[in-house]
């Protein structure tokens, strides 16, 4: 694999800082808690992107990415309790640029089960950092629909020459599933030598709703790591290993549930200043064996025994230089992502059944990027990013047991065969952004930018009728197009930010305009017709996003706070009147929190409007609004020993989230086709010890 990264063209990226508005911070000073999650930040700052920590997620929820319905315009797509897709504005899954601890992890399954946060188990996790509005191009290869970055938790080097002891406990447990997880993280820390290990264990049982148990709903999952950092004369090198483990697990949204996931990582870092220069270098590998099956955790359905077998092995690099330049700084480098895909289909029962879904799919994606960051005349600020990319794809013969005894299925896989399967396309990003305060309390930002993305192997190579689509569990089968074009996004956005002593208010407006962006429209193909007349085939239509998300707080007085955010997305195409799958209706929180120093308690409210806006090609159904209220709080016992704990869905509420898929598993007191609905009255409790 690293030897295709010498014969590959790099694409070069921009990295800028943009500018920072706190989400649940009312003044550089002073931070207001919602919940056991904290963002601070200090307003009319050059970085947008929103810190949201959190060692004690609130409701003790598995699934990391519930935490981006805390940041305005974010939200998450759940196909099952580990399986969260990040969506952002509308944009989810591949489009969004997720990384974790500085890297990209490739998917070992087709269907989208093992979600890049999903590697980072809440016991881990130091933080998640959404980067509001438009995403630098130096903050990842493909950025069209934002960037999200989440790293784990692991010591800092220490002040002095011996090695200082440091380290976290925390235990926590939920009824709404009978779970309980456990995390540690020791370490070594020296001003040189940094060494850690951690490890976590997660296990919990079918989830509890007004109206019965979610079936299959149970989780399993270990993660372990170690690391391993120097740091000395202004250079700095670090050598991180992770091991993650998830056993049986439901995804009710999905036609099969998880049976193995076992994902290795090693990540190694460098930087230092070079001379007049600030150096980064970092070199990854992933490898992910993924099996899944149909009737492990729910009942064998009429079609008889499936079983998929799926690997996704993944390597990386990035390189890249800052300096300074006329009266901003420069950022310039390049980076690079490789990966391989194999999925074979299997019924334990039948020796002789035999798909081979993808194989031996090759995606590679490298570039070279570049970015100013600086201030122009007068009090303006700007930021101006230039990236290239060139995504290269190839896959290898597919084939089917019954290929030889059905005319359209042999037909299909024969004109896969013969086709000319590698495909390579070559995009160009750009930004442009530029911020001003107004006075001393408001200032103003208004961005530009070209994005783009390419097909995902999936949506190019899926060859015969299934529902291996990344995750869109929308329950239709598709079939791919080799001759996909990338998409390409055009973009506008306005934001505002105004903050004083005691209160802040951030809005944000957006426009974006997509080219060529891909969905799946009806088949025209006869052959997979035949096999299914309602398949449906990825394509390239013209789609338009448009919207707004605020962020605001209110200091009462020294105890009294109140926050909140709101977002509103449209996703609509422009090819045909119909509007796009799975959209985020108009939602927010409220939150009254009472800070008395040693304790802090927070009442909140959440709030999702119903969504008739739906996609009629995706067969997708309309939803109803909902009102949600939690409690929860914090007493700190001593320095390093605190509890936390509350009730999540205090009066017990039956609702559904439109962006959670539909149950596809019987057994389950959720029928067939309903939209799986949310976690029912859930009282948790948990304890964190530091050293």
């Amino acid at each position: 694999m690293f030897a295709r990264i010498k014969n590959s063209l790099l694409v070069v990226s921009a990295c800028l800082p943009a500018m920072s508005w706190p989400l649940f911070a009312v003044s550089a000073e002073e931070a207001t808690r919602l919940g056991t999650v904290t963002v601070t930040g200090e307003a009319l700052e050059e970085d947008n992107s929103y810190r949201v920590e959190s060692f004690e997620a609130p409701g003790i929820v598995p699934d990391t990415a519930r935490l981006l319905q805390r940041v305005p315009g974010a939200d998450v797509n759940r196909n099952g309790v580990l399986t969260g897709i990040a969506q952002y504005r509308g944009m989810y899954a591949d489009r969004v640029n997720v990384k974790i601890n500085g890297i990209t992890i490739p998917g070992g399954g087709p269907n989208g089960m093992d979600t890049p946060l999903s590697y980072i188990p809440g016991t881990q996790l130091e933080s998640i950092e959404v980067i509001r509005g438009i995403a630098p191009v130096s903050s990842g290869l493909e950025t069209l629909g934002g960037t999200i970055r989440a790293s784990s938790a692991r010591p800092d080097f220490g002040s002095g020459d011996s090695m200082e002891a440091h380290g976290s406990l925390n235990l926590s447990g939920a009824t709404v599933n009978d779970s309980f997880a456990l995390g540690v993280l020791a370490g070594l820390a020296s001003r040189a030598h940094r060494l850690h290990v951690a490890g976590s264990r997660e296990r919990g049982d079918d989830i509890e709703f007004d109206g019965g148990t979610i079936r299959p709903g149970e989780h399993d999952r270990d993660n372990y790591s170690l690391g391993y950092g120097f740091k000395q004369s202004g250079h700095e090198f670090a050598l991180d290993f992770t091991h993650n483990d998830t056993g049986r697990t439901g995804t009710p949204s999905l036609p099969m549930d998880i049976q193995v996931i076992d994902t290795d990582i090693v990540r190694g870092e460098y930087e230092g200043v070079v001379g007049d220069n600030l150096v980064h270098g970092q070199l990854y590998y992933t490898d992910v064996y993924h099996t899944m099956a149909n009737y492990l955790l729910r009942p064998q359905p009429m079609m008889g025994k499936r079983r998929t077998t799926a690997t996704g092995t993944g390597g990386g690099f990035r390189l890249d230089v800052g300096r300074g330049l006329g009266n901003g700084e420069l950022l310039f480098g390049i980076d690079g992502q490789l990966a391989d895909h194999d999925a074979v289909i299997k019924n334990p029962d039948m020796a002789m059944f035999r798909v081979v879904n993808f194989n031996d799919v090759e995606r590679d994606l490298v570039g070279i990027f570049g970015e100013w960051n600086g201030g122009l005349t007068g009090e303006w600020n700007s930021e101006f990013g230039l990236r290239v990319n060139q995504v290269r794809m190839d896959a290898g013969l597919v084939d089917h047991h019954m290929a030889g005894m059905n005319v359209n299925i042999g037909n299909l896989r024969d004109n896969f065969n013969n086709a000319d399967r590698s495909e390579t396309d070559t995009n160009v990003d750009w930004v442009a952004r530029f911020i001003r305060p107004l006075s001393s309390v408001m200032g103003v930002e208004v961005g530009f930018a070209r994005k783009t993305r390419a097909p995902t192997y999936q949506e190019r190579y899926l060859w015969v009728p299934l529902q291996s689509t990344g995750g869109l569990a929308d329950g239709n089968v598709y079939i791919g197009d080799i001759n996909l074009d990338p998409e390409v996004s055009h973009q506008v956005e306005l934001a505002l930010n105004m903050a004083t002593s005691n209160a802040y208010f951030e809005p944000r407006i957006f426009y974006r305009d997509v080219s060529d962006y891909i969905q799946g429209v009806p088949a025209t193909n006869p052959d997979a017709l035949a096999l299914n007349p309602n398949t449906l085939q990825f394509a390239n239509v013209d789609a338009t996003f448009y919207g707004a998300d605020a962020a605001w707080g209110y200091s009462i007085d020294n105890h009294w706070s109140l926050g909140g955010i709101i977002s509103y997305v449209r996703g609509k195409r422009d090819d045909i009147s119909d509007d796009l799958y799975r959209i985020a209706p108009l939602n927010g929180t409220l939150g009254l929190n009472y800070d008395a120093g040693s304790w802090d308690v927070t009442a909140e409210g959440v709030f999702y409007d119903s969504q008739d806006k739906v996609s009629a090609t995706n067969s997708e159904s309309p939803s109803s609004g909902y009102a949600l209220m939690n409690l929860y709080g914090k007493y700190r016992v001593k320095k390093n020993v605190s509890l936390s704990g509350g009730v999540g869905n205090v009066f017990d509420r039956g609702f559904a989230p439109h962006v959670t898929g539909v149950n596809r598993a019987g057994g389950s007191d959720v029928a067939i086709g309903e939209r799986v609905p949310g976690d029912g009255r859930n009282f948790y409790l948990a304890m964190r010890l530091d050293w």
